[in-house]
Formats: C-alpha cells, structure tokens, sequence
C-alpha cells in the first residue's frame, strides 16, 4: 500500500492569509512513494475545527464538486461566512452551474481577500454570465488586457444587445495574435453583428471560408461571400488552401469536394497541381492510402521531368495501404531508374526496410549492402538497420562490427547504449559469452535504470550472469540526512492550497517563486521542488526539475539527493492515480511514466493532433474508452479535468495489456502508434525478440516513445524499492491477441 498521506499537507483548517506553510525535509527510505514530498508540514491550528483534514477541501482537489458543495453547506453559519470559505462556495458554485448563488457570494469579497482581489472579481463576472447579466459580466471582461478576456467580453455584449461594444472587443482579438478558433469566433461575431463596411464584411466571410474552413464558425461563410461579392469568388490559391484546411482536420470528403469544385484551369501543369492535391489529401488521412496511391500514379502522367517523384509517392502509398510486395516492387524499380536522385536513394532504403520489417532479414542486408555501395553511410539509419538486418541473418560478426560502430559513433547515450545492446546479443548469439557479458555488464552499470539497462539486465539474468546493482554504494557523506531545508508557501498561495484548490496556488505559486528562493540561498531549486510537492501538482515542478544537473539523475537517490528524483519524477494527483492503476490491474507507476511523456504533467496540454489533457487522449479514442464503462459519459471540454482524463487512459492503457498479453513495452508502443500497427508488425515478426522487436518498431517517435516511458517506470519503481521493484523484461516473441 502506498504512503498517500505524504503526497500532501493532513493538518489545520486555519483560513487566515498570514498563516505560512512549512515543510521540513526528512530522510526517506527507497520503499517510500515516489515523487512525495520528503517533508513534513506544520500548520498553525485557527477559527475551525483543527483535528482533522477539511473533508470539503479533499473533495475539490478531487473534483467531486456536488459533494463538497453538501460538506460546506454542512458546516455552522458562522464557518460558511468566512470570506475564504464565501470564496471557496462561490468557486463550487461555478463549477455546478450555479451563477446565481456563487454571484451572491462573490458580491463585495475582494475587498476581505485583497490578495485574491482580481480573481474575485474575475469569477463574479463569470458568475454574471453564467445568470444573465451579460452587460456587468462584458464590462469586467472588456477592462482585460488579454485576448482571451476580450472574446469573452464579445460574446458577453453580443448577447446584452451591445453591438457596437462586441464588434470593439472582437477586433482586438482579431487584430492581436489569437488561436485560430478563437479568431474565427471573433470574425463570425463581427459578421453576425454587421455594423461594417461591406469591404470588411467580405474580408472577413472570405477569411473563414479559407483559413477557418474546418470549424463551426464557417458555416455558411462560402454562402454570404457569395452574396457579398458575387463577382469575386475564392481565387485558385484560396481553394488550394481551404482544400488543405479541411484535408489536415480530417474532413476528406469535404477536401475532395473542393478540390472538385475548383475552376478547371487548362494545361497540363495546372492540372498536375490538382490531382497532387487531391492525392495529397488522401495520403495524410491514412485511411485512404489506396486512393492516394492512385491518385499519385494518376500525377505520374503529367509529371514530365517529375515523374520520379509522383511514381515515390505512389509506392509509398501503397506501403501505407498494406501493399508492402507491390511497394517494394515499386521502390526498387525506381531505384535502377534513378539511381543518384534523392527519391531513387530513399527507395532503395524504403525497400530494404520493408524487406526487414517482414521478417525477410538476408534479403533485407543484402538492400542495405547495396545502399551503402550507392550512397555510403550518410543515412545513419540506414547503418542502424543494415546491423539489424545482419544480426536477424545469423551474420553475427559483421553485426559486431557495425553495432560497436554505431555506439562509438553516436554522441546521443542513449542510443548508444541501445546499440551496445544489439552488439553483445549479436555476440552472444555467435557463442562469445565472455563479450555478450561485459557490453551488457557495462550498458547496466553506465546507464542504470534505462531502457537499454533493463534489456541489459534481462539478457543478464538470462544467462545466469551476476546483474550488477543499478548503482554502487553511496560514500558515506551522502547517506547522512541532508540539513532540514524550510519552505514557506508565500500568500496567497498557503491559501489556495489549504482550500483545495490546488491548480489555481500552482499558477499563484509561479508569480511568486522569488519569494521561496530568497530564503533558501545556495538551495534555491530544491526549495522550489519541496513547495511545488507541497501542491500535488507536477507541472512546474517537472519543469524546475530541468535545472537540475543529469549528473544528480545518474547517481543514487541518497537521502541528499533524493529530492532531485522525486522532482524529475512527481506524483502528482496520486490518489486518482493509485486508484485507477488498481481498479484496472496496472504496474504501479505507469500512468505517471506516461503522463510525464505524454503532457509533462499539464493537464491543459492539446497537442497539434488535438490530443488532450494529462494522457493526452484524442476525443474519439477517449469516447471509444468511456463507451465501455457504464454511466460514463462527457464533453470533449472535460477532458482537461484530471480525475476523467487519468481514469480513461487508464482504461485504455488496460485494453492494450489485454491485447498484447500484459506485455507493457508492447502496450506502451501501441498507446503511441496505434495497437493495430503494433499487432500488425508482431504479427510480419513472430519470431523477433522483444528488444530487437522494439529496435525494429518502423516509427522513430513511437521507438523512441517506448524507450523513454520504460525508463521512466524504472525511475519511479526505484524510488519505490529500489531494485527489487524494477521491472522485469520478459524478452521472448510474444505474439497480440
């Protein structure tokens, strides 16, 4: 069972401002909880009942809003008028709906919190929307400097009938540098409100049926800037670009619709642009590789001098649509065709990887001697696979060769200790113990807690040979305790953190850190780890964790230096987290070795791909999740809040154990690039060991993706039990269910 108790503060209820937080750092054993704070914190006792932990502020920092609004609601009059407890209900009230009460509450509070002034005043106007007072609500969010406050004080007038204050606020988002949605937004109001010249009527419909042409906030666009300007419709270059818009949001059909509907310019060159665009589009979508190979062989007629490049680009479609014979074909004719072009050279290369990743290993190394005789050594990839492509032949001497080559060469230490792996396997599989040994000895010693270290000690243990400790004995200096170091959450930070809310003293926290590091001089980063911790939260602790030295991640965590893990390594929101890894039976600490690869731990994160929240979930993946769990549903919106996004990775990251038969390395590539790639590569691999398997995974960031994640398990399993706790490699071919 885990320590829980260390991840956060478990005293007084006293509300007053002046109040400071103190952390005292303590020894800690290795059994303890990684990423938890090495404190212990005092909190002078106040005006409430002080015995024990506010069960309203626990259940805001767990989101459970409708419940923490019943405990404070429970508590004596005199408690619920304190004007942090005021704030704290108003704050609930919001979250449920409730503008009417939680603007009751908010109502002259800033002038008793005066450190949280702003925000008071911030969320009564929220309050004020949320209860139909659009116009108190606009005029809060018009005196903002910020653009997102302006677009709110544009939708705020908009709906008090103000059109002339909601078109001001929606050019000054348009006019500062916005998202895109939030742009189209505010264009779509400016359209809708009118009030303009029609020449700024006609820029705007003209924009959103170009630039915004995958969003809601187009609809219709094409129609009025029919109406507007009728003469002038999008000119070839504008319908390249909404074609693209809509192609790189998903919207295939829509793109090859208006890529249909453009004017037919004459001659050949012209028509070339369009069926590479046409061709272009169902390529990126991947579920059209078999139009997009078409299309491009389609391009190869009007090509000309570019025929080589649009014959490549069909091949590679074909690859993607699972035509590998066909592809390789294709490749290798192109090849011999044009042999010293840098589409013949990726051929070439594109055939013997192919050939490999279908098992097909002499035919694979003989493509690559034959890259390597036309091109030399300037693809380092190509090198990397040519030595796998050797060591799967039983060409075990030459896999040596070129695998010690790779690790001498590469001045990333990672990758080369993953190449020192694949050389002592070669060695061992060419009956030469005593060097299989000494590379595998070495990788572990030198890379301790890595992936390549964990295949290290696999092989290792394999073998019957001594697996050394991940780290040698600390000198005697480092393991004594480390001076208690003292941390004062400065105001109104101690507040925010005592009321639950957790992620607002963060960001609070992030305003004020000088305040933490003047009084910690020489010791000024752990300070900010060990006031961080204090929050359960891990996005800037991550991120201060990254002016520690790697010297200090290399090294045991002694009590001196364990705090320099335990900041490299959170834990944060480590109940959901505790709780979800039980519920669906996962090793303990990987969601939190996911999440530090997926989001570092932001859990506001949106990637380009539109992956969200701390397990960086993509909406239909997460409603694909959430259809096998009875009685859940949400908004793609709620996916930012933790307890549902660590809950559904969670869930997911289960039915990828399930899959591939508890087989974490294999799961995890799957999270990354998708379980039906990894079980389609299984599957052209069943004899291929694991950690060859992982080498042979054909998407550098998925390869890379395993070797990170696995790694930082083993960091949190050691801060957990030190070696007796990492995890154990099961390296033979496991085929997916």
């Amino acid at each position: 069972m885990l320590d829980r108790a260390r991840r956060r503060p478990s005293a007084g209820l006293s509300l007053s401002l002046a109040i400071a937080l103190t952390f005292v750092a303590c020894e800690q054993r290795p059994a303890a909880t990684p990423g938890a704070v090495d404190a212990q914190v005092a909190i002078a006792s106040g005006p409430l009942d002080a015995s024990a932990p506010p069960a309203w502020a626990e259940l805001v920092r767990q989101e459970r809003y409708a419940e923490a609004a019943k405990a404070i609601d429970a508590l004596t009059e005199a408690a619920r008028q304190q004007p942090e407890l005021r704030y704290l209900r108003a704050r609930v009230a919001l979250e449920l709906g409730d503008g009417t009460l939680a603007h009751r509450l908010l109502d002259g509070l800033e002038a008793a919190l005066p450190l949280l002034a702003e925000d008071v005043l911030d969320r009564r106007a929220d309050a004020a929307m949320a209860k139909g007072r659009f116009a108190e609500a606009g005029e809060r969010y018009a005196s903002k400097a910020s653009l997102s406050q302006q677009l709110k004080a544009s939708r705020a007038f908009e709906r008090a009938l103000d059109a002339a204050r909601a078109r001001s606020a929606a050019d000054r988002v348009v006019a500062g540098k916005t998202p895109r949605r939030d742009e189209a937004e505010a264009r779509a109001r400016r359209l809708r409100l009118g009030g303009r010249s029609v020449r700024e009527d006609i820029d705007d419909a003209r924009w959103l049926a170009v630039e915004g042409a995958d969003l809601p906030e187009a609809e219709g666009a094409l129609a009025r800037l029919a109406a507007l300007e009728p003469t002038k419709p999008l000119d070839i270059t504008e319908q390249t670009r909404r074609a693209r818009v809509l192609g790189d949001a998903g919207r295939v059909d829509d793109a090859i619709k208006a890529v249909e509907e453009m004017p037919q310019a004459a001659g050949p060159l012209a028509q070339l642009e369009r069926l590479k665009l046409r061709a272009e589009i169902f390529y990126k979508s991947r579920s059209h590789a078999r139009e997009a190979a078409r299309a491009y062989d389609e391009c190869v007629k009007f090509a000309g001098p570019r025929a080589v490049e649009e014959s490549f680009k069909a091949a590679r479609a074909l690859s993607r649509a699972d035509r590998d014979d066909e592809a390789i074909e294709r490749f290798l004719h192109l090849a011999r065709r044009a042999p010293t072009s840098p589409w013949g050279e990726e051929a070439l290369f594109l055939a013997a990887r192919l050939e490999l990743l279908h098992g097909r290993s002499p035919k694979a190394a003989r493509l690559f001697d034959e890259h390597k005789k036309a091109h030399g050594d300037k693809r380092k990839e190509a090198t990397r696979l040519r030595a796998l492509s050797y060591l799967l032949a039983g060409y075990h001497s030459q896999a040596i060769q070129l695998f010690e080559q790779l690790s001498d060469d590469d001045r990333e230490p990672l990758a080369a200790a993953r190449a020192r792996t694949m050389a002592a396997l070669a060695a061992q599989r060419a009956g030469d113990r005593t060097l299989a040994v000494a590379r595998w000895t070495d990788v572990a010693r030198s890379r301790p807690l890595s992936w390549p270290a964990l295949v290290a000690r696999a092989r290792l243990a394999e073998m019957k040979a001594a697996v050394p400790a991940s780290f040698e004995p600390a000198p005697t200096v480092d393991t004594a305790p480390a001076d208690p170091i003292r941390v004062n959450l400065p105001p109104p930070v101690d507040l925010l953190h005592r009321l639950g809310l957790d992620d607002d003293a963060e960001a609070a926290l992030r305003e004020r850190e000088s305040a933490v590091t003047a009084a910690a001089p020489g010791r000024s980063t752990e300070a900010l780890c060990a006031a961080y911790g204090a929050l359960g939260r891990g996005r800037r602790r991550y991120q201060v964790a990254q002016q520690i030295p790697q010297s200090a991640l290399f090294a045991a965590p002694t009590p001196r230096a364990r705090w320099t893990w335990q900041c490299a390594y959170p834990a944060p929101w480590l109940d959901d987290v505790s709780a979800n890894e039980a519920t669906f039976k996962l090793p303990e600490g990987l969601v939190h070795a996911v999440m530090r690869q997926e989001s570092g731990f932001d859990p506001d994160a949106v990637s380009p791909a539109r992956a969200v929240g701390l397990m960086q979930l993509m909406p239909d993946t997460a409603r694909s999740v959430a259809a096998a769990e009875t009685n859940l549903s949400f908004e793609e919106s709620q996916l930012t809040q933790p307890s549902l996004n660590v809950k559904l990775g969670a869930r997911y990251m289960k039915t990828l154990l399930e899959r591939f038969h508890d087989n974490v390395p294999l799961a995890v590539a799957g999270y990354n690039g998708g379980p039906d790639n990894v079980a389609k590569w299984a599957a052209r691999l069943p004899t291929v060991p694991l950690d060859v398997f992982v080498e042979q995974i054909p998407y550098a960031e998925t390869r890379g993706y395993v070797v990170r994640v696995l790694g930082n398990l083993a960091r949190y399993a050691y801060l957990r039990g030190g070696d007796d706790a990492l995890p154990k490699l099961v390296l033979a071919p496991l085929e997916p269910k």
